[in-house]
């Protein structure tokens, strides 16, 4: 008897498969987690290109030490150091797979999104998530009434595609959903921070819409 426990026990054990290798995580709640995550995953923030004059790596204590707003209920950061040439604010999109980070660095006249996603996968970028063009931005001024077509009464369409920065930024909400899409040119006076659009999360995906409620 105890040798037929003996053989079924061994048979068992041979039979069950091995576990699988876990998957690199990265949901969490917490933003801060998740900027650990992003820097952890890409050195540099992936296309935003981050880095410290000091030329020191970004690590989770400077992260902690440079979070100038850190709001863990709404999932929304801000992050300023004199280490770093440019501000940057990170909000996350949660939804029933994962979530979206969205990073968005401000400095001088240009404007850099990036866009992360975290599903069973792990996290990488989605360049793809979040795209607008030169052409739907200039329509979103457009949109907004801003375009004239007397360029000396105000702003106009080639004014737009000569500008050297970004002409469009977007500031994540400090809660909710809805990112705000902003005029990012300071010519002529009055333009600039003006609201050209939004852009809300619905169901995993981030949906433009302009001011004259065409989404996009």
């Amino acid at each position: 008897m105890i040798l037929l426990k003996t053989a079924l026990i061994l048979a068992l054990t041979s039979a069950t498969p091995e576990a699988a290798p876990a998957k690199p995580g990265c949901a969490t709640t917490n933003i801060e987690v998740a900027l650990r995550h992003l820097f952890e995953r890409y050195k540099d923030g992936g296309t935003l290109d981050v880095a410290r004059d000091s030329g020191e790596p970004i690590t989770p204590q400077f992260i902690a030490e440079s979070l100038k707003v850190r709001d863990v209920p709404n999932g929304y950061a801000l992050v300023e150091s004199p280490d770093l040439i440019e501000t940057y604010e990170a909000a996350l999109f949660k939804n029933p797979n994962g979530y979206h980070l969205v990073v968005v660095s401000s400095g001088a006249s240009v404007s850099h999104t990036a866009v992360f996603k975290c599903d069973a996968e792990g996290l990488k970028a989605d360049n793809t998530a979040l795209q607008l063009s030169d052409a739907d931005a200039i329509q979103l001024y457009a949109d907004a009434g801003l375009l004239k077509a007397n360029a000396k009464k105000g702003l106009s369409e080639q004014t737009l595609k000569d500008w050297a920065g970004s002409i469009v930024t977007l500031a994540l909400p400090r809660k909710g959903r809805v990112i705000t899409i902003k005029a990012n040119v300071d010519e002529p006076a009055g333009v600039y921070g003006k609201k050209l659009g939004t852009v809300d999360y619905v169901d995993g995906r981030f949906v433009v819409s302009s001011l004259a409620k065409k989404a996009r």
